[in-house]
């Protein structure tokens, strides 16, 4: 009983060391960051020699299980002598699975070993950053210089998938970390293809769906296209930084979270009362101030009755202030002010909280917006 027991503790920590959580990562216990320490090369060689490492290590976990049992069972005897007599020799199947742990410890071996003849040269990494050879970069070495040299520059985009996938964007490449090694493509070869949007269940300090965009990349070469999957909330930073257009299929209905709550923000404004246009300056010939593309059609105006969620009366700093202020915004971009100063943690509650006016920073919320009544009907839009 005790073998299993350890069996199962040795599963657990084998998991943990190939998926690492968040909390592992936090105090330094991962391959990656032991081998930033040691390994100073640029990225590119620094993927090579993890990548090559990790395989070496996690390949010699199953040899790891049974030099432990054999060290256990000889530093007492009577607890796991049982287990081990029971692995070597009383079991065939157990036999035939020491013999395959030291036979795949062997191969990798073997296998690193080759990879790191000429300068690693004969790495699958080297052997594909090879196709993208040009006359101005003619061997796989140069072009690692040119992404590493690239990766050192502050405009790249690191964003980070999984606990083994990484999505690094410079300024010519696109770059995709995988457990045992990376896919490349340049970017001015390549296009983008958003073919699906998925939705998965993100626990922060609340259970949020979170959208995920899969994106095709098609460098010339087919046997180099992979996938990446970019979470909703970083579309917009990834759009910024490639220097391609990103094809949306028409099965793609991508919305992010600020959209999502631009079009609440509107139904709850489309329901408090209107401000007559006589009760105003006039506004013709003006355009928001944020969009400059629409006149201004809303106003904020003290509506709400100050009182919480228990039903007792807020103290004064924490009320709602009147306005004086003439219309200059629509109502799209107050709501995308009106968002920009919540906290993220919080979007669930984001439409009851509050926001100060961007010209006076009179305190208000989502119910001291009213549409003026020239421009009802543009909420429906």
């Amino acid at each position: 009983m005790i073998d299993v027991i350890y069996f199962f503790v040795f599963v657990v920590l084998c998991f943990f060391t190939i998926f690492p959580t968040t909390e592992i990562e936090s105090v330094g216990l991962t391959v990656d960051q032991w081998c930033s320490r040691y390994v100073t090369d640029g990225f590119v060689q620094y993927h090579i020699k993890l990548t090559s490492f990790k395989l070496l290590l996690h390949t010699s976990m199953p040899l790891c299980y049974f030099l432990v049992l054999w060290l256990l069972a000889w530093i007492n005897p009577a607890e796991f002598g049982t287990a081990v007599q029971f692995t070597v020799s009383g079991q065939y199947l157990w036999n035939i699975s020491i013999s395959l742990a030291i036979a795949l410890f062997i191969v990798t071996n073997v296998n690193v070993l080759y990879w790191a003849m000429d300068a690693w040269s004969n790495h699958p990494i080297a052997k594909k950053l090879q196709r993208f050879t040009t006359p101005m970069m003619p061997d796989w070495r140069s072009v690692a210089t040119n992404i590493n040299d690239e990766y050192r520059r502050d405009t790249k985009m690191v964003i980070r998938s999984n606990a083994i996938s990484t999505l690094v964007v410079t300024e010519s490449w696109i770059i995709k970390t995988n457990l045992y090694g990376i896919s490349v493509a340049r970017q001015n070869e390549s296009s983008l293809v958003a073919y699906k949007v998925d939705f998965q269940d993100v626990l922060t300090d609340t259970v949020d769906a979170t959208q995920f965009i899969n994106i095709a990349v098609k460098p010339p070469q087919e046997r180099l296209q992979f996938t990446i999957r970019v979470n909703g909330d970083h579309f917009k930073d990834f759009q910024d930084h490639v220097n391609r257009p990103i094809v949306l299929l028409p099965s793609v209905q991508f919305r992010s979270v600020i959209d999502r709550f631009v079009d609440v923000f509107k139904e709850q404004v489309a329901l408090n009362p209107i401000v007559p246009s006589t009760a105003i300056a006039s506004i013709e010939g003006d355009n928001c101030l944020a969009c400059l593309q629409v006149i201004p059609d809303v106003k904020i105006q003290k509506h709400c009755l100050d009182v919480g969620a228990d039903g007792l009366l807020l103290p004064d700093d924490q009320r709602c202030q009147p306005c004086h202020c003439r219309p200059l915004w629509c109502v799209s971009c107050l709501a995308l002010w009106f968002a920009s100063r919540q906290q993220k943690s919080e979007r669930d509650t984001w439409l009851s909280k509050k926001a100060t006016c961007p010209m006076c920073r009179a305190r208000f919320c989502v119910l001291d917006v009213c549409m003026i009544e020239e421009n009802v009907g543009r909420i429906q839009e």
